[in-house]
């Protein structure tokens, strides 16, 4: 009961889940529709804290939310009960990857990228490792996206592996209106980043960048066939 009611609270009030503040809605203002959709969340994390799909989960949409953390599959079905939860990575082939859990389960900074744990200093903070499926994105699309969907937009937070993701999507069957993806680069540095240029090659543009904290945000791009 107390979930309907904060659930109820929170889009009558369209109060902004993101991390930054305000992603989700800046979105919500550039899809320019009036009837739910579909998104795919990819390093979805938390269900709904710094959540940039929440907001239109509440609101109707349906999701497909993938992450190789195993442990959120619970935390999902109790706050989205009606999104798809997936748990795997995402790659050109599929294959078994290593995937570094923290101390924390539910951390952030858990990752398939060894280079990442070794960058941040967090080699002491590895509680297990544990074997997740790679699965290619156009496959995963073939089996949740039916005739009459509407794919509205991609959120992609992967922390290094964005370009793998990318690619191993169909850009002529799967074509949603907006791709957000996590940067931390400068945004002079972003405009001709490799993400930037292969999400060009393929017909979107770069329209803006959020501030999330210094150079981190999310890089918003638009179809240029929609």
């Amino acid at each position: 009961m107390k979930n309907k009611i904060r659930e109820f609270i929170f889009r009558r009030y369209n109060i902004s889940f993101s991390q930054g503040g305000g992603d989700d809605i800046q979105l919500n203002k550039l899809l320019k529709v009036n009837t739910p959709g579909v998104y795919l969340d990819i390093g979805c994390w938390h269900p709904v804290k710094a959540s940039n799909t929440y907001f239109f989960y509440l609101r109707g949409w349906k999701g497909i939310c993938i992450d190789p953390n195993p442990d959120l599959k619970d935390t999902y079905n109790f706050f989205r009960p009606k999104d798809k939860f997936i748990n795997c990575a995402i790659g050109a082939h599929e294959s078994i990857m290593s995937y570094y859990k923290l101390n924390d389960n539910f951390s952030a900074m858990n990752t398939l990228n060894y280079d990442f744990i070794e960058k941040h200093n967090l080699k002491n903070e590895i509680k297990s490792v544990i074997d997740v499926p790679v699965y290619n994105l156009k496959n995963i699309l073939d089996k949740n996206i039916i005739e009459g969907d509407r794919l509205d937009f991609f959120d992609i937070d992967v922390e290094g592996f964005d370009i793998e993701v990318l690619k191993s999507n169909d850009w002529v069957k799967y074509r949603p209106k907006i791709i957000l993806v996590e940067s931390n680069l400068s945004f002079q540095n972003d405009i001709n980043s490799e993400i930037v240029n292969y999400l060009e090659a393929v017909d979107y543009r770069l329209v803006a960048k959020s501030v999330i904290n210094g150079n981190l945000g999310n890089l918003f791009l638009l179809d240029n066939k929609q």
